[in-house]
């Protein structure tokens, strides 16, 4: 019997990652800007969710649940990353290079890659909760109860985070046209 427990929570971890893995994986690399700082957030999240999945209650949804995990697993990596950055000497990292399709305009890719890079910085430099109601209700495209759930906050609260964040982020990118 507890073979056949242990089966079906595998069964559902498996189903699970299929169907979450990419956002999870989104959602951390939307938080960190770092594909294997992004890497290592899913990776953990996903741990993480395997050994609670026993104790799993049904008291939420499962996706709201493994989301929940995600942004705490995002919030600690990052401090932790913050925290070593700040005792590290940063050395030149390599460049990346992209093949081009032949009918795309450098420049027009360079600039959309520049404004996607400062909306990242912009989102990033909010405050925690602001960046994650932005990340999970924009960019993520939850609905605001799943936000509210995600977040632990009331919908009333989610708003008003989302809205002082729309207002700073307006702010900063008038900041940078100037």
């Amino acid at each position: 019997m507890i073979k056949n427990k242990r089966n079906r929570i595998n069964a559902n971890f498996r189903q699970l990652v299929r169907e979450q893995g990419d956002r999870i994986y989104n959602l951390a690399l939307m938080k960190c800007g770092q594909v294997t700082l992004a890497e290592d957030i899913c990776q953990e999240t996903f741990m993480r969710v395997y050994k609670g999945l026993e104790n799993f209650r049904s008291e939420s949804q499962l996706n709201t649940w493994v989301y929940r995990i995600a942004l705490n697993v995002c919030h600690t990596t990052i401090a932790k990353e913050v925290r070593r950055e700040q005792h590290v000497i940063l050395s030149p990292v390599g460049k990346e290079f992209e093949v081009l399709d032949e009918s795309s305009n450098v420049q027009d890719l360079f600039i959309e890659q520049s404004r996607n890079q400062m909306i990242r910085e912009a989102i990033a430099g909010l405050p925690g909760s602001q960046s994650d109601a932005i990340t999970l209700y924009y960019l993520q495209e939850f609905q605001y109860t799943e936000v509210a759930e995600i977040m632990d906050i009331p919908i009333n609260t989610l708003k008003s985070h989302l809205r002082r964040a729309k207002q700073k982020l307006s702010e900063m990118i008038k900041e940078v046209e100037l």
